[in-house]
């Protein structure tokens, strides 16, 4: 009971709140999560990268240690995955479909909302590295995997400079160290912008749940990957955190962005290239759903 109180409702039951409603809407409405999709990449989510980085008192050091443990799990979960696909002796398109799922953190919708419930506003300014990290391996590598011979790597390239968040970093950044200051009209606009981030992340993860295609042929493939998701990947951060020097806060956000489930990305780049999208789909479902234990568990464990 105690832990339902002091850590699944005040973190996790808002994020199913949003989220479900979201689903509800989705599932009855047949709203299309594009348009919302759009909003939130394009003006929400790099004013948060940004205003969050600007204002945070972490240092440069300690946000490289964090982006290099998220880089590490994710480049460590490759070949665990590559492996275990070849040991079940998993056809091309299903070992890279099994990979990608594994690899892919939802880190923005899932990540910044628990660890902003979870651990405050300083909480938050370490998780948008985190998030950052991850949408540029996942709009790289990620593509890589789903593509497999069907895109090239100056496609996959193109992607991660479509992202507004590879700039929206390092202009953070800049002025963090150069406390550089914005004239007020903007300053206040990309604050504005940046409120809407992650509420906005939290709606568009249920409709994008909510229109998810669902197949039961991949369940002991889901409940695998799943495991490696939330369970394997947070076992490797812990053990990477102590090395790479990563301590208190640090660590505990570095660890929690580690453990969240299968991110919706995936499901996008699985279909453009034909990549499994329904073990894709449903990888996405289960881990979502499994989270809400994993996540509550770690989260009474390393707070």
């Amino acid at each position: 009971m105690a832990l339902f109180a002091d850590v699944f409702a005040p973190v996790l039951l808002p994020l199913i709140l949003v989220a479900g409603a979201a689903f509800l809407l989705g599932r009855f409405s047949q709203i299309n999560p594009t348009p919302i999709a759009s909003a939130t990449f394009y003006p929400f989510s790099p004013s948060l990268v940004f205003v969050a980085l600007a204002h945070s008192t972490v240092s440069l050091e300690m946000l490289g240690r964090l982006a290099l443990l998220k880089a590490l799990v994710y480049l460590a979960l490759i070949p665990i995955s590559h492996l275990l696909a070849a040991r079940l002796k998993l056809p091309a398109s299903v070992a890279s479909a099994f990979t990608l799922v594994v690899v892919s953190a939802n880190s923005g919708n899932y990540g910044l909302s628990v660890n902003e419930f979870a651990f405050g506003a300083a909480g938050l300014s370490l998780a948008v590295i985190c998030y950052v990290t991850d949408n540029l391996l996942i709009n790289s590598i990620g593509v890589y995997l789903a593509a497999r011979g069907h895109a090239s790597a100056r496609g996959a390239l193109i992607q991660v400079f479509r992202n507004p968040a590879v700039y929206a970093a390092p202009l953070g950044i800049l002025a963090h160290q150069f406390n550089w200051t914005l004239p007020l009209p903007l300053d206040r606009a990309l604050e504005l912008l940046s409120r809407a981030a992650v509420p906005t992340m939290l709606t568009v993860l249920g409709l994008q749940l909510a229109v998810l295609p669902l197949d039961r042929r991949h369940w002991q493939l889901m409940g695998l990957a799943s495991s490696l998701r939330l369970i394997a990947a947070p076992l490797l951060a812990l053990a990477l955190a102590l090395p790479l020097g990563l301590t208190g806060l640090a660590r505990q956000v570095g660890v929690v962005e580690t453990a969240v489930p299968t991110a919706v990305m995936a499901s996008i780049i699985a279909g453009r290239y034909d990549t499994e999208p329904n073990l894709v789909a449903g990888t996405i479902m289960v881990t979502s759903l499994a989270s809400l234990v994993t996540v509550t568990l770690l989260l009474s464990w390393i707070s």
